[in-house]
């Protein structure tokens, strides 16, 4: 995915005319590589919703180094109470294309989620799943592309989760936010605004740049409604409103499996 929190290494609108009177067409799979993680998202409509304050920057708070078990205690309020199912419309756009659609998303914590995203008018199509630490995709070349940084995708569902490379881990206060941050290898740090115990941005910095941010929209009883994510490097943005959310009891064993 990247330094930032898209990856969008490459863009195209999902549809072309083909042949005379032919539908117009075009899978998924033909946007550039780094695009599907833009297409599997989700998204839509929030009215009467507070928008979340823009991301913190990182360097506003002083941060001290802690272990990996307490980030993962103060990342687990982030997580669902139980399985969900979110229909979602999304939007994404760069320099030179926008392209939307609509999708659903099954969760199933601490570590389960299905992603299905469809382009306009039904064309084009991906799926993508995370089970534990199995993942697969249709197109097959998705996994390649998310599982480096999945943990940015829970993020946009409002789960703090750390990234599989964390080089060290730091917490920090600054007023009423709370601030966690995962440093990895490649100089990447990435930060987990929290507000109580629910996410309310990521910001990504390389060096001293800001490189990519997301900032998650909640209704008045806390629930999250939309999410905005920027590749300030690519010139990219990502929204998805959420249109409904399901809970779940378990979901059957074949969704998590490849057909």
């Amino acid at each position: 995915m990247g330094a930032g929190v898209l990856s969008t290494s490459g863009s195209a609108s999902t549809t072309e005319r083909v042949g005379r009177g032919g539908r117009a067409r075009r899978s998924l799979a033909g946007l550039g590589g780094g695009s599907y993680l833009a297409l599997v998202a989700w998204v839509a409509g929030a009215a009467g919703c507070r928008r979340a304050p823009l991301p913190l920057a990182p360097d506003a708070a002083g941060f001290a180094l802690v272990s990996a078990e307490e980030f993962a205690a103060a990342a687990a309020p982030t997580l669902p109470r139980g399985s969900e199912l979110l229909a979602l419309r999304w939007r994404f756009r760069d320099a030179t294309s926008s392209v939307s659609g609509r999708g659903a998303v099954r969760v199933s914590p601490p570590d389960s989620l299905r992603i299905d995203v469809r382009g306009p008018l039904g064309f084009g199509r991906a799926t993508l799943v995370v089970a534990g630490g199995d993942a697969w995709a249709d197109p097959e070349d998705l996994v390649r592309q998310v599982l480096p940084r999945r943990f940015l995708i829970w993020a946009m569902l409002g789960v703090v989760q750390a990234p599989e490379a964390a080089l060290r881990y730091e917490a920090g206060d600054a007023g009423a936010r709370r601030l966690v941050r995962v440093a990895e290898p490649d100089g990447v740090a990435t930060t987990f605004e929290l507000r109580g115990d629910t996410l309310a941005a990521v910001v990504q910095v390389r060096g001293d740049r800001v490189v990519g941010r997301l900032t998650l929209v909640r209704d008045a009883r806390g629930g999250l409604v939309r999410a905005d994510a920027e590749d300030l490097e690519r010139n990219a943005r990502l929204s998805f409103d959420i249109q409904s959310r399901t809970p779940s009891g378990a979901f059957p064993a074949e969704v998590w499996r490849r057909p």
